[in-house]
């Protein structure tokens, strides 16, 4: 009898304890059902980059931005920050990020020294802006010119705005397409911008000097007491001209002027009254001097064709042209450098090249043998002014380049 009863109680116990732990089983199911599902909210999150283009307002680029609920508040924010609306140029960027669809911010980046942020916080407009640390420091670079300028001048470790700064003191003087050898050299003494340490622009060219086949070629930047400032050569003479001597920068010539060559596509002798510029399609095409558009279209084997009438009764003629610049039309006036289209291979062309002419009195000439006249010089009344700012500036670069380990070659 106590055996039995002994074993009745081990089987209830593990009845008990089965049953307990189906309970315990049966709790936790119906706790999960009961629960609520939970839900994982996210927020859509977009961001929108536009560049400014001419005729450009911020309103109008708000709108295009989607964002008329809050372009009232948003230039509202901007009028008490003092943003400057009149001063929203082509080329300026404008980064929108919304939320949902609604209005979060806006950066607005004129350059790397003004850049305005708009926020939403807790339902109000807040503006920032960026105050970077700016320094300036003087510099100066010299080489040799080994292939060609601009691959030279890279390889000194500048970058290519100081190459096109450059080239632009002797633009009146040196064609860079024909007038380069190897071994040729050049020397720099100049400022560079940096904004919390890192090179962000170079500033103004104190000096240069290109030495080579073609001469010897000084340039030293002078403002007289009037306000007027150029370039200068050792006597005191401006380095511009009423013409450029090429059309653009970085290329090479395929073909001179001449009197007799013969075509490749006509299979023909014939004049050939100017110079091919071999470049990349798309290489942007400058005038060479101030003038009057006469000319803009198709014409025959030029293809896209602009003439331009400038002083003196010259006109220049720019041919084979892939596009025109935007807003050039026959009767605008142009500035000496200023965009008017870009190289191309249009008309009966072989290959990407620009065909560039000049004509004097209705009257082609050679463009690498015509004289151009100057610019006015310094004025006699502050010449003596000059010839000391000149030789102060050559003392300064005599004593930079020896402490460098660079010898400036002697005047």
């Amino acid at each position: 009898m106590p055996t039995e009863i002994e074993y009745t109680m081990i089987g209830l116990g593990t009845l008990y304890k089965t049953r307990f732990s189906q309970l315990i089983i049966l709790f936790f199911i119906i706790a999960g059902c009961s629960r609520e599902p939970e839900f994982i909210i996210t927020t859509i999150v977009t961001d929108t980059k536009h560049v400014v283009e001419k005729g450009e307002t911020l309103e109008t680029i708000l709108d295009k931005l989607s964002v008329a609920e809050s372009r009232v508040a948003i230039i509202s924010a901007l009028e008490k920050a003092g943003f400057p609306f009149r001063k929203c140029i082509p080329g300026d960027t404008v980064s929108l990020v919304k939320e949902d669809g609604r209005f979060s911010h806006l950066t607005y980046r004129q350059n790397f020294q003004n850049t305005y942020y708009v926020n939403r916080e807790s339902g109000y407009l807040t503006v920032a802006m960026n105050y970077p640390y700016f320094d300036t420091s003087i510099a100066y670079v010299s080489g040799t010119v080994n292939s060609t300028l601009y691959e030279s001048m890279l390889a000194s470790g500048e970058t290519s705005h100081l190459v096109i700064r450059f080239a632009d003191v002797f633009a009146w003087e040196v064609d860079f397409f024909t007038d380069t050898q190897d071994g040729d050299s050049f020397f720099i003494y100049f400022k560079k911008i940096f904004c919390d340490s890192a090179l962000v622009d170079y500033g103004l060219i104190s000096f240069a000097r290109y030495k080579g086949a073609a001469g010897d070629f000084y340039g030293f930047y002078y403002r007289d007491p009037e306000g007027h400032d150029d370039y200068y050569n050792q006597e005191g003479q401006s380095l511009r001209k009423s013409l450029l001597k090429s059309p653009l920068r970085f290329s090479y010539i395929s073909s001179h002027y001449s009197k007799r060559r013969y075509h490749p596509i006509l299979k023909r002798w014939r004049p050939h009254h100017g110079l091919d510029y071999v470049a990349p399609i798309g290489t942007p095409i400058a005038s060479i001097g101030a003038g009057k558009v006469t000319y803009r279209g198709w014409k025959g084997g030029y293809g896209n064709l602009v003439e331009i009438r400038h002083a003196n009764n010259f006109r220049s003629r720019y041919g084979h042209l892939s596009r025109f610049a935007k807003n050039l039309y026959v009767g605008k006036r142009v500035k000496s450098g200023e965009l008017i289209g870009y190289l191309g291979s249009t008309g009966l062309s072989t290959g990407p090249h620009l065909h560039f002419e000049l004509h004097k009195n209705g009257v082609p000439i050679n463009p690498l043998r015509v004289k151009i006249p100057r610019a006015p010089s310094v004025k006699k009344k502050y010449m003596d002014e000059f010839m000391a700012h000149r030789d102060s500036v050559l003392d300064i670069v005599h004593e930079v380049a020896t402490d460098g380990g660079e010898a400036l070659p002697e005047t």
